[in-house]
């Protein structure tokens, strides 16, 4: 995927994540992002849906593109039989996996094999960093390149939290990250529990850790990956993991992200689009994240404020 830009930005989205990512298009082309390079990697099965999207500066590709050959079958399988089960005979093969080490597709279900899209992006893209953008984020005016560069050390958005007062799905992810690596990479009995986007890939970092599992395990980075128990495991825990115990304090910057803002309910719409157009307006926020409910878990979904959402964004400057 090659570049002359210093940064780049990847999405790895779906279907159902469609409207989401229409505003995230229309955000972005009105922010100082617009001319940024944008891989937004999309389901093979998908592609059409995206279709329209695919021009400068987007670069559309599918899994059956960016992912291992074997993994893509795996997926695709996957998806047929997570569509045939439903969600909740999915998390329930999910804990089975966990507990007897079978059925093993629901490892390659959209959620894990997104994080090897990513980590691939990023491994192959010819750029100093890779700005992970999921679908349900803003990008406001008021955001600047200036948000992911460290100043000559590997920045990476932090929030600390004392380990023994994390909840049960960040810790798994924290300590089945640093099971991979083999070091704790908590700092001070504190663990980075940032794990939204935007999130900063620095490739040199990404590259460094691919080879490091590969040496490690004596196996493709993404076979070692993909092995771990479904759900608990995190390619931006693995990450954070590597980063804090392969290199030294003077090397990295863990920054806050205090320019990042999140709504996780948007069952009231006319409530929802206030508190959008209020951030829209506040230089100090950067970056809006809507959390997506397209798997289900909520009785509402972006279709149902699409449309207003655009015009909000729209008329921001």
């Amino acid at each position: 995927m090659p570049s002359t830009d210093r940064y780049c930005i990847v999405t790895p989205t779906w279907s159902g994540d469609l409207d989401h990512f229409r505003l995230l298009r229309r955000s972005l082309a009105r922010s100082r992002f617009a001319e940024t390079p944008h891989y937004v990697v999309v389901q093979t099965e998908d592609r059409e849906a995206f279709e329209e999207f695919n021009q400068p500066p987007v670069r559309l590709r599918t899994t059956a593109e960016v992912l291992p050959a074997s993994v893509e079958r795996r997926r695709r399988r996957a998806t047929a039989l997570s569509k045939r089960f439903g969600r909740h005979w999915t998390r329930i093969c999910g804990s089975l996996n966990r507990v007897w080490g079978w059925p093993r597709w629901p490892a390659y279900t959209g959620w894990h094999t997104q994080q090897i899209c990513k980590l691939m992006v990023a491994k192959t893209a010819d750029v100093d960093r890779v700005i992970v953008l999921d679908s349900d984020v803003i990008v406001t005016p008021h955001a600047t390149p200036a948000d992911f560069d460290g100043e000559g050390r590997y920045r990476c958005f932090a929030t600390w939290e004392a380990t023994d007062s994390l909840g049960s799905k960040v810790s798994n992810w924290v300590q089945q990250s640093e099971k991979l690596i083999g070091q704790a990479a908590v700092i001070d009995g504190q663990a980075n529990t940032y794990f939204d986007t935007p999130f900063i890939l620095e490739t040199p970092v990404v590259r460094a850790m691919i080879e490091w599992l590969e040496s490690t395990y004596g196996r493709p980075w993404w076979a070692r990956l993909l092995a771990q128990p479904p759900r608990r495991w995190s390619e931006f825990g693995t990450y954070k993991a590597f980063l804090a115990t392969h290199y030294d304090a003077a090397q990295v910057d863990w920054c806050s992200p205090e320019v990042c803002r999140y709504l996780y309910d948007a069952s009231d719409v006319a409530a929802l689009i206030g508190e959008v157009r209020q951030m829209l307006g506040d230089e100090s926020v950067h970056y809006l994240t809507i959390h997506s409910q397209s798997n289900g878990r909520e009785d509402w979904g972006a279709w149902q404020f699409a449309d207003q959402l655009a015009d909000v964004i729209g008329e921001s400057r």
